[in-house]
This record gives structure tokens, C-alpha cells and sequence, in this order.
């Protein structure tokens, strides 16, 4: 456990991957690579941010632009040991932050897991906006359709000031 002063939350570079896979496959949410139709097939470095506890690589987050306008978060996983002490949220708010710098007005974010749903909607003003079914099982295997949340990027940036 730290105090989120050691733990950094930076732009990934190419090195960073493997073990951000790491943290992301303790969730079974790590890209698969070598399956046809994958839910993710890849991590876009330029778009991923790292939280790094020295040299170690703790937690990351993603995301996706579908257009000028339209963006998807991509993974975003904590290593268990680092969670609860705010790392998802400095992660969440340094994507959000980029893709509003870069004219991103609408996030689109999707999840199975319950408690992750409420904190995206609590934290962050996201909206349901309906569902997706999995494609394969990936994250929770009991858990067969994707929630689909919206996130008006511009009214979170104003609630922020």
C-alpha cells in the first residue's frame, strides 16, 4: 500500500505493455492477440496511460477514438495490491482529460462488472445507455452482455471546475 504521491500516472511507452497485460489479465481483461473477433486485440500505446509505483507498473487504462467527436475507453485494470487507494480514478481522469484536449465530446465506456458500473455513473456522471452482448468470454464469464455507458465529456469537465 502507498499514498498516491509515489504512484505516478504517466503516458505508456512501448516497454510498459507486457506488464500492463500482466495487471490486465489478473481480470481476464488482457487484449487477446491471437483470437479472430476479439473484444480487444490490441493496446494502443499512444491512447494508454500507466500508473508506476517506481519501476512497476501498477494499473493502466485506454481508450479508443471512433471519430472527431466519439471515444471508447478501453481497459482499465489496478493491480490488486494498489486497489482502493485511487488509482482508478487518477487513471480514468488523465484519459478523460486527453480526450477532451483532443476535441472529444462523448465517451462511451462498457462493462459487466456491477460495482464498476455504479462507480463510473457516481464518479464520473456516466449514463446506461443500453447493453452489447460479449462476443467471447472475456472479464466476468458469467456475465454475457457488456453494459453500455455514456459519459457527455464536456458537462464532466464543467462539473470539475
Amino acid at each position: 500500500m502507498t499514498d498516491d504521491t509515489t504512484v505516478r500516472i504517466r503516458k505508456m511507452r512501448e516497454e510498459d505493455v507486457p506488464a500492463a497485460m500482466d495487471v490486465l489479465d489478473r481480470y481476464d481483461m488482457a487484449p487477446k492477440t491471437d483470437q479472430e473477433d476479439a473484444e480487444r486485440s490490441e493496446i494502443r500505446v499512444e491512447n494508454s496511460f500507466v500508473a508506476e509505483d517506481g519501476e512497476d507498473v501498477v494499473g493502466t487504462a485506454s481508450y479508443i477514438v471512433h471519430s472527431d467527436t466519439l471515444a471508447e475507453t478501453a481497459s482499465m485494470a489496478v493491480h490488486p495490491d494498489y486497489r482502493g487507494e485511487g488509482l482508478g480514478y487518477r487513471l480514468q481522469a488523465a484519459r478523460l482529460e486527453e480526450m477532451r484536449a483532443r476535441g472529444i465530446e462523448t465517451v462511451r465506456t462498457e462493462t459487466d462488472r456491477p460495482g464498476t458500473i455504479d462507480w463510473y455513473i457516481e464518479h464520473f456522471g456516466y449514463e446506461r445507455v443500453g447493453t452489447n452482448p460479449k462476443k467471447h468470454d472475456f472479464s466476468l464469464s458469467d456475465v454475457d452482455e457488456w453494459t453500455v455507458l455514456e459519459l457527455d465529456l464536456d458537462a464532466w469537465s464543467d462539473g470539475r471546475e
